[in-house]
């Protein structure tokens, strides 16, 4: 019962963990236990659901992961409001740029904000912040937007259809979305080097609750899902759950 309690106080109070650190705290709760002893104990947690591996050598705490939150930057806080009463019956999805901050090596030192607009909608959106906005665009391809970019510029495109749904009380897009919409061979798939996409994936997956049904059905719905399959199961440590539960 000790070495239950043991295990359980360890695991709330590391988030993540490395399988040295573990080892190290089941060799001295038990000095008698080997180290394939405690080998066995990690491989137990994970097969009853209790962690998940999210890297090399590396394990996350199940439980205690966080649904993804970000804080909306004032000018995008000011066009959702505008947008919300001037249009109250469309549906739209925000995101900026700086969001893969959190994730990305290299930074990105210049933010765009995107808003995403249900068809046939987009143009009506687009034309009213033009009135209000100095640099707004709408749909641009990849050379357009790398000619025209600005600080804080404004991208209107089209919402897709069957989108997760945005995060609880907000119009900020969910991170299943953005997380599929990086694969596209549209203008959001061209923002972030490739390089990226591993450490970009695994903090993700080790940090947040990701909705793996929502993803992979939204990645089907963009005919990505083989691409995201094959880049998680050849290119990260990600193991996911439904998997583990099939």
């Amino acid at each position: 019962m000790a070495e239950t309690g043991r295990i359980a106080s360890f695991l709330m109070d590391n988030p993540s963990f490395s399988t040295k650190e573990f080892v190290g705290m089941v060799r001295e709760t038990q000095a008698a236990y080997s180290d394939r002893k405690a080998y066995r104990m990690l491989r137990d947690l994970q097969d009853n659901g209790k962690i998940m591996k999210i890297g090399r050598g590396r394990y996350s705490n199940i439980s205690v992961k966080r649904q993804y939150r970000f804080e909306a930057s004032p000018q995008v806080k000011e066009i959702t409001q505008l947008i919300r009463t001037q249009y109250p019956l469309v549906s739209f999805q925000v995101w900026e740029l700086y969001q893969w901050n959190e994730f990305v090596n290299h930074q990105l030192a210049h933010n765009t904000f995107f808003i995403e607009v249900e068809n046939p909608l987009e143009t009506t959106i687009f034309e009213y912040l033009t009135e209000r906005y100095p640099k707004v665009l709408l749909s641009p391809d990849t050379e357009t937007y790398y000619r025209y970019r600005a600080d804080d510029m404004v991208i209107v495109q089209r919402l897709i259809t069957g989108a997760p749904a945005p995060i609880p009380g907000t119009c900020q897009a969910s991170l299943e979305k953005l997380l599929v919409d990086i694969f596209s061979k549209k203008l959001t798939g061209q923002l972030i080097e490739r390089a990226e996409y591993r450490r970009i994936y695994e903090d993700a997956f080790g940090k947040y609750a990701i909705n793996e049904s929502a993803l992979f059905r939204y990645a089907g719905r963009r005919h990505l899902e083989g691409d995201i399959r094959e880049f998680i199961d050849c290119d990260t440590d990600i193991r996911l759950r439904l998997e583990e539960r099939a």
